[in-house]
């Protein structure tokens, strides 16, 4: 556990990936709570939206038109909130874009879309805003929005490239909070499931060098819109586990998904032989079970 934030009225706080979505949901729950929020995402008109959302929510707020996968739109993104909204304590690498198909199947470049934004992003995130949260010694917390598929087994035909990415962020997040703990800054990593947002439809802000915008229409998101969850109520749950210092969040949508994570769990631990002698010349498994 990582220090609980004092009273958050008057906090700085930056949210990417803040137009819709889970974003949009943690902006308008941090402004609720009297927080001063810079709101980041691709489209200038959503981050806009957002904004004056927040301020009518109680918070003040900026928007800011900002592609993550982009190093000199991040910076540019960290000069103007220092410039037009003061200190930030909460960095939230939130964005984050979905496609259906898998590691074999999709096209090269929009591979290198989703690892560009759901990875690189994550890290050149918190990298851009370092001056901003070392330039002081309050309380001070990174958050990354995974997901549960980055966690799990991806099942046949679900979206396998967009669940590696996930993984490899949960090994960023992880990777993060020693380096940041070591400076006095916390890390919370949340795991949300299926969630109620467009993700589905990610390629609808698509740059050109990754091959353009690609929108979808509505009925290819109909499966999250009848099992997900509402962002809101992710929202709220996350914004509560930084508040509160965890340095984990899990969220599935369902008793089922939940129990995908005790069988990945299960298998881990199954798997495990241990390496003996000097050299680890013998391997076997554990005399003990490592856990009741």
């Amino acid at each position: 556990m990582f220090p609980p934030m004092p009273h958050p009225g008057g906090l700085g706080a930056v949210v990417t990936g803040a137009g819709d979505g889970i974003g949009r949901a943690i902006a308008l729950e941090l402004a609720a709570l009297g927080m001063r929020v810079a709101v980041l995402d691709i489209r200038a008109d959503a981050a806009g939206e957002t904004a004056a959302a927040c301020a009518r929510a109680g918070g003040r707020a900026i928007g800011v038109a900002c592609d993550v996968s982009l190093e000199r739109d991040l910076e540019a993104a960290a000069a103007a909130v220092d410039r037009e909204l003061g200190p930030v304590n909460v960095v939230w690498a939130n964005a984050g874009v979905g496609t259906s198909g898998g590691l074999l199947s999709s096209p090269r470049e929009t591979l290198r879309w989703l690892y560009a934004v759901n990875v690189d992003g994550v890290i050149d995130t918190v990298r851009a805003f370092m001056p901003a949260l070392t330039a002081h010694a309050d309380w001070r917390h990174v958050a990354v929005t995974g997901s549960m598929a980055g966690l799990t087994h991806v099942a046949s035909g679900r979206p396998m490239a967009y669940a590696a990415t996930k993984f490899a962020v949960t090994g960023v997040a992880e990777a993060l909070r020693p380096e940041l703990g070591a400076l006095g800054i916390g890390l919370t990593l949340v795991c949300p499931g299926s969630v109620d947002t467009r993700k589905w439809d990610g390629a609808r802000a698509r740059p050109e060098r990754f091959g353009g915008p690609a929108p979808l229409p509505d009925d290819a998101g109909r499966d999250v819109r009848q099992s997900g969850v509402t962002a809101v109520g992710i929202a709220r749950a996350a914004v509560q586990a930084v508040r509160e210092g965890k340095p984990l969040l899990m969220l599935p949508e369902d008793r089922a998904r939940a129990s995908l994570l005790e069988q990945r769990c299960a298998e881990i631990l199954q798997a495990m032989q241990i390496a003996e002698g000097s050299r680890g010349e013998s391997i076997r498994p554990p005399d003990q079970p490592l856990r009741d």
